[in-house]
């Protein structure tokens, strides 16, 4: 039997299978990792569709999670293949995935992935987790239920009640996490807090070009000590580690960034602008601004309306328009240094705009009614962020021209 040859991008085959939305991005966890969605639903009829192919050498470069909803499915690949699958993964992205999850997994191909951990590596079998209702899954995972296809939205309604392990541990269910003797948060000093409320905090309300002490703080570091880190801003740190600096961070006690790794500082900038109340850009700007020529088409009469339109986006919001130069100017310092780092305007573009644009409806309440619905999610969600790639784009391409 003949090799199937990957699929180009433009081709027919690789169009139809993408359009089957067997798996597609759904947003950011809680570490500012992009979230993808394996959705067994929608796996097609193997007597027409070659499984190998869905195996295709798609590279995902960034950091990120899976999320493997493994029921209900109308046609289920051949353990064989799932093996194969399996292989591959850990191959093909096991420097890059970081947490496998997997959801409503039978006891039949649990055992299966029970063996596929010994085939594989064990450092990969650690990054696997079961979990068995939808609850788990957002004691543990940041997804929004608008992502999460109908068919297991029910399937997970009408499980009947299951009692958690006694222990748990990689490769075993999640206990949801809840402890009615822990004490009440502290109302954090750093992330998730506007930038009025950090003025306050820092006795900076009247400070005219007012900069985040925390933000400055990861900047300067990061320009002293990762401007050369080759895939700056696409590694995550040890999970432990980042929540451990944040959390210290969100008491109001001071952090040595150079006593931890420069990930961990990348990370937590990332977080920042992920967690304010309201995203550092808006989804109107985006469409207020629209599309871009190419690069080196860019003229002085699309700089000026650029500039215009931010300046009536930010009236009356000098914080916001303060940190966005402040920042921008920063990037544009990172692809300077590009041919140490590796990160071009479009990688970091890639990177941050997730964090800098988002809509502020994405909640987990927001419960699709059909399986279109669902999947008219994701499209949307793909949709903004490639609108607000171009945008982000063209800022640290030009940050000098439009905030000189």
């Amino acid at each position: 039997m003949s090799r199937p040859v990957p699929l180009s991008p433009e081709s027919p085959e690789f169009k139809g299978i993408s359009a089957l939305n067997i798996i597609y991005e759904a947003g950011l966890d809680n570490e500012s990792r992009p979230i993808l969605v394996l959705a067994a639903c929608n796996l097609p009829n193997p007597d027409t569709i070659n499984y190998d192919l869905i195996l295709a050498d798609e590279f995902v470069e960034n950091d990120y999670v899976l999320v493997f909803f493994s029921s209900p499915a109308q046609f289920r690949p051949p353990w064989m293949w799932l093996l194969k699958a399996y292989r591959a993964l850990d191959r093909k992205y096991k420097k890059n995935l970081k947490a496998l999850y997997v959801l409503h997994l039978n006891r039949t191909y649990r055992i299966i992935f029970d063996l596929a951990n010994k085939i594989t590596s064990p450092k990969f079998a650690r990054k696997l987790h079961y979990l068995s209702t939808l609850q788990e899954l957002f004691g543990t995972v940041n997804l929004s239920s608008k992502f999460i296809p109908k068919d297991v939205i029910d399937f997970d309604t009408n499980l009947p009640p299951i009692q958690p392990p006694s222990r748990w541990g990689s490769s075993q269910q999640l206990p949801v996490k809840s402890d009615p003797n822990k004490q009440k948060a502290l109302p954090s000093l750093a992330f998730g807090v506007t930038l009025d409320h950090l003025a306050r905090l820092e006795d900076c309300e009247q400070q005219a070009a007012y900069i985040p002490k925390l933000v400055q703080q990861i900047i300067e570091h990061l320009k002293v000590h990762g401007l050369e880190k080759e895939g700056l801003f696409r590694k995550s740190p040890a999970s432990d580690e980042l929540s451990k600096v944040k959390n210290t961070l969100n008491r109001g006690e001071p952090v040595d960034l150079t006593q931890h790794d420069i990930n961990v500082s990348a990370s937590l900038l990332k977080v920042f602008f992920k967690e304010l109340p309201n995203p550092l850009i808006s989804l109107q700007l985006c469409s207020d601004i629209g599309k871009f020529p190419d690069p080196d088409q860019i003229s002085d009469d699309d700089i000026k309306r650029v500039k215009d339109i931010l300046q009536k986006a930010y009236e009356g919001k000098s914080k916001e328009f303060n940190i966005l130069q402040y920042f921008f100017g920063f990037l544009g310092i990172v692809v300077k240094n590009v041919e140490k780092n590796r990160m071009t305007s479009h990688n970091l573009a890639v990177v941050f705009t997730p964090n800098l644009i988002r809509d502020t409806n994405m909640t987990t309440s927001a419960i699709p009614s059909t399986q279109q619905e669902a999947m008219a999610n994701a499209a949307l969600y793909m949709k903004q962020i490639n609108e607000g790639i171009g945008l982000v784009q063209f800022l640290i391409t030009n940050n000098e021209r439009v905030f000189g």
